[in-house]
């Protein structure tokens, strides 16, 4: 940009000079010429040299960028880069350019440190809950003034996973959770189990009378007593079993299906963090999942994972219990119905809609979307717009009205 000012102030004493003006006013813009090439000259072999130099070394020393991955508390993803042997740019900028799956790059500023070191930080914001491929690094070695940019780049295959990211938990107060196992897993707490004080039984000889609820036996003249409420060191297990079967794929613009499926994840993880306060929960993928390998074992990592598919969805689920299972509104009625069929009185379904996720839209939202530019985009206008919309909505009620029809404990999130 500054070259092309100087461009355009150059032409303009040309013009000036070839219009006639008179010779004292000519020597005097001769001058100004002169001393603004002068001083441009002086900035360009100031920002080279300044770049320059570092460039070189750093290429010589043969030095690797160190990239590394942490997790904060909320499953963020906080990426520290740290470059050694390294002469940081004399007033100069340096920054590094990180490229996943070829198509998404990161930038971080590097400050300088002792020791020939230069460091950066910063959270990543990578669009969609999954896997990605970081392909390469680049540094970038820039002038103060920002005419010149020299890059070196370093192929780096490294597998970042994004995981699900959510503080808030499913409401689970109004649903009884379902035990799959008898008490085979000791916990350093204990927990409820059958045998309330609000429930009651009839009197017999070895109860104690102490029990006895005196209201009721003036009213029937029956005798029954409360239960003892029981407490137990062993926890239930919990199988949670969550489909990506997904039946209209090629229905969904893949910033809509992308959009769901996030949502979708963050729904499951939310449940699992929900079920895990009381409960051993056990996740059960229907698919094999591509994560880093240090977090194989990590739910969160898994549920990351998932991707949609077309597999049959009673292939999945077996011919085991389930103690609680999630399907989206992606899911065809017919599959639903063959789902509901494996399934018993006492599991929970949780039903995540895709007009719960994307069709919350208002008039408000249509004139920020239109007049401003706001922080986060609001309305999705390829699913706002789609010819599948009316037909998608649709199945999302059918399986809404299947799911009370049938009486069956479920969630809607």
């Amino acid at each position: 940009m500054t070259f092309f000012i100087l461009l355009l102030f150059v032409l303009l004493v040309r013009e000036y000079i070839a219009a006639g003006a008179s010779e004292k006013v000519n020597d005097i813009a001769f001058l100004l010429l002169k001393s603004s090439m002068f001083v441009f000259g002086i900035i360009v072999l100031f920002s080279i040299i300044t770049i320059l130099i570092p460039y070189l070394m750093y290429r010589s020393a043969k030095s690797i960028p160190e990239i590394k991955f942490t997790y904060t508390d909320l499953n963020k993803i906080v990426c520290v880069v740290v470059c050694n042997k390294l002469l940081f740019p004399f007033a100069g900028i340096l920054k590094a350019g990180l490229t996943f799956d070829k198509q998404y790059e990161v930038l971080i500023v590097l400050k300088k440190l002792k020791h020939r070191q230069a460091y950066g930080k910063k959270e990543l914001t990578l669009p969609n809950i999954k896997s990605y491929d970081l392909d390469k690094v680049t540094l970038f070695f820039q002038d103060i003034f920002r005419l010149f940019s020299f890059k070196i780049e370093f192929k780096n295959k490294v597998l970042v996973t994004v995981l699900p990211v959510s503080d808030n938990e499913i409401e689970l107060s109004n649903v009884l959770s379902y035990t799959m196992n008898k008490d085979e897993i000791r916990t350093d707490t204990i927990h409820h189990k059958e045998g309330e004080l609000l429930q009651f039984k009839h009197f017999e000889s070895s109860d104690d009378i102490r029990r006895i609820v005196w209201p009721f036996y003036a009213k029937t003249k029956e005798l029954i007593v409360r239960t003892i409420e029981m407490q137990s060191m062993y926890a239930s297990r919990i199988d949670l079993y969550a489909s990506f079967c997904n039946n209209y794929r090629n229905m969904l613009a893949k910033t809509v299906s992308n959009d769901f499926l996030n949502n979708y994840k963050i729904n499951i993880w939310e449940l699992y963090k929900s079920l895990k306060k009381d409960n051993e929960v056990r996740f059960i993928p229907d698919q094999k999942s591509k994560i880093a390998v240090e977090y194989r074992h990590e739910v969160s990592a898994q549920i990351s994972g998932m991707d949609w598919h077309a597999n049959k969805i009673e292939d999945y689920l077996g011919n085991e219990k389930v103690s609680v299972v999630c399907i989206s509104s992606l899911l065809s009625l017919q599959n639903v119905e063959k789902c509901l069929d494996k399934l018993d009185a006492n599991t929970i379904v949780v039903f995540s809609s895709l007009r719960s996720s994307v069709e919350k839209i208002g008039v408000k939202d249509i004139v920020r979307e239109i007049f401003t530019i706001p922080e986060k985009k609001i309305i999705n206008w390829r699913w706002l717009f789609s010819p599948n919309r009316r037909k998608i909505l649709n199945n999302d009620n059918a399986i809404r009205n299947i799911l009370i029809a049938r009486k069956l404990k479920f969630i809607e999130c």
